[in-house]
């Protein structure tokens, strides 16, 4: 099947993919990898170096977010942008990504950290970043997720922010079920006094445990 974008003029040809294949394709956007990513679609899909040129052009690097112009709330997979007139292919993005990190970063209080001995010592340090991709990214399929209920990446904390940390993030009932409905882990980040001890900080081995709901 061929979409027409009445941004640029070109026919463009709508595959649909696997929830490995858009992983892939989503770990080589995010590293700005087109090149690699026209590769694959050749080497899958049979196409010729032109058709994956125009694909990759029409695959937004972030769910949501026109390829072309500044519009962020495209809504559903294959869809034209309201604002400029775009073909998007807008494919659904894990739902452990920049944002939720992002999300949780703000929300990390070291204060209610369980380890009591180190509390004093940590309740000063704040989180400069979690990265969203994890060294692994196929522990970001739903059937890793389900099996293993745990991601690991790393995140940036200490009293500057700067001191590199494992990061182990424990998926919940709550998280794992919406990581199976495309729905956002957000509203899995416990709130104040919602979960106890959700926050595990280990400093000598620079790591931190992380219970959603």
């Amino acid at each position: 099947m061929k979409m027409n974008c009445n941004k640029c003029k070109n026919e463009v040809i709508t595959l649909k993919f696997s929830e490995e294949q858009k992983l892939d394709l989503y770990i080589l956007m995010q590293n700005d990898l087109k090149l690699f990513a026209e590769k694959k679609l050749i080497d899958e899909f049979n196409l010729d170096k032109n058709e994956a040129r125009i694909i990759i052009q029409h695959v937004n690097n972030r769910n949501g977010r026109c390829a072309e112009c500044d519009f962020e709330k495209l809504n559903g997979e294959y869809i034209e942008c309201p604002n400029c007139g775009a073909f998007n292919y807008n494919l659904n993005e894990p739902m452990f990504n920049l944002e939720f990190c992002s999300h949780l970063e703000w929300t990390l209080d070291f204060k209610n950290i369980e380890n009591e001995k180190i509390k004093y010592y940590a309740k000063s340090f704040w989180c400069d970043g979690i990265h969203h991709l994890p060294e692994d990214t196929q522990s970001l399929l739903y059937h890793n997720i389900e099996n293993n209920k745990q991601i690991i990446t790393k995140a940036w904390i200490g009293y500057g922010g700067n001191e590199i940390y494992e990061m182990k993030i424990k998926f919940g009932k709550k998280a794992i079920e919406n990581y199976k409905n495309n729905k956002s882990l957000i509203e899995c980040i416990p709130g104040k006094n919602e979960v106890p001890n959700w926050i595990k900080l280990f400093m000598e081995d620079k790591k931190i445990e992380i219970q959603l709901k």
